[in-house]
């Protein structure tokens, strides 16, 4: 089957005048065979961190090969732009970043069903993209049917606690939003910044605070480093392998749910998704589960797994 692309923009009043002062007009690619079929399953990606939309990347590869060997159905898959200037998108709404869940659920998802008459809705990503499809899942059963979760964020103490050495050293003495000034403009950045993003980027998501010149609290003290348990608490409230029990009924509202991580994770993701795997389990959750020989990074291959399943549990 033949694959056709096209880019549009959504200018968003969700994004409009929020915190960072992004962009409220955003790209999307989307991908969708040559002849559409009305109540065709819509698959969105969100992405593990910042990235615009590319025609000639290893996803539109994956796609390519999947259209053609007739895995996709008449399945439409999007690819939106949801870049911050924290490098990073968690894809809930916060006022120290955006309302990214409201411009997913209010705005994306009827636009694109109207433009290209799409039926059932799945959410897919990797890392903190699969953390945001668990995570609007769960919160928009009514919308979203379906999704698969590739290594999202999960037993937060083993993915982000190391990581908070690291973004004290970098911070210390800095002022914060001088340095997201600055690393927001860098492209290529080291482990370090990297890592330092995330934190910033975690809190701006979870514990937001407008009262803070910064509009988020750290999870730790900024000038000497201790841990913050008050802040970290707030944290621990968007943990799927710690949030899942409030979330039974809807979970098993979902028609599809695709799971897996590698067994080598660089960030211990193997303990959160096995943490998942194991409740959906012994709550008797509908799903797949897959671990994989490798790592964290380089697995937009994991999506010829995941994508043919949504698009078989979804089609009509």
């Amino acid at each position: 089957m033949a694959l056709k692309s096209e880019i549009i923009t959504i200018k968003s009043e969700a994004l409009k005048n929020n915190y960072l002062k992004d962009t409220c007009e955003r790209e999307i690619l989307v991908f969708h065979p040559e002849e559409l079929m009305d109540g065709a399953p819509l698959l969105i990606e969100l992405a593990g961190l910042n990235g615009t939309p590319k025609l000639n990347n290893r996803f539109s590869q994956v796609l390519n090969k999947l259209y053609k060997k007739n895995l996709m159905e008449n399945a439409v898959v999007i690819n939106p732009n949801f870049s911050t200037k924290y490098h990073v998108n968690q894809y809930i709404n916060s006022p120290a970043a955006g309302n990214y869940e409201d411009f997913i659920i209010n705005e994306i998802i009827p636009e694109i069903s109207k433009k290209y008459h799409t039926g059932k809705t799945a959410l897919f990503g990797k890392s903190s993209g699969g953390f945001g499809a668990y995570s609007l899942a769960v919160r928009h059963p009514d919308i979203i049917n379906g999704f698969a979760d590739h290594f999202g964020d999960s037993c937060f103490e083993y993915v982000y606690i190391p990581d908070i050495p690291v973004a004290f050293k970098e911070l210390k003495d800095r002022n914060i939003k001088d340095y997201i000034e600055e690393k927001s403009k860098k492209e290529d950045l080291t482990d370090d910044e990297i890592r330092t993003m995330n934190i910033i980027g975690m809190s701006a998501f979870y514990s937001s605070n407008l009262n803070n010149d910064t509009g988020f609290d750290l999870p730790f003290d900024h000038e000497i480093g201790s841990f913050r348990d008050e802040i970290w608490k707030k944290w621990l409230l968007y943990d799927p392998a710690k949030n899942m029990e409030n979330y039974i009924d809807q979970l098993k509202q979902m028609e599809a749910i695709y799971l897996d991580v590698g067994k080598r994770d660089e960030y211990s993701l193997f303990i959160g998704m096995k943490t998942i795997d194991k409740k959906m389990n012994t709550a008797g959750i509908n799903h797949k589960f897959n671990e994989f020989e490798g790592g964290h990074f380089y697995n937009t291959v994991r999506y010829e797994e995941s994508l043919p399943y949504l698009v078989e549990k979804l089609k009509k």
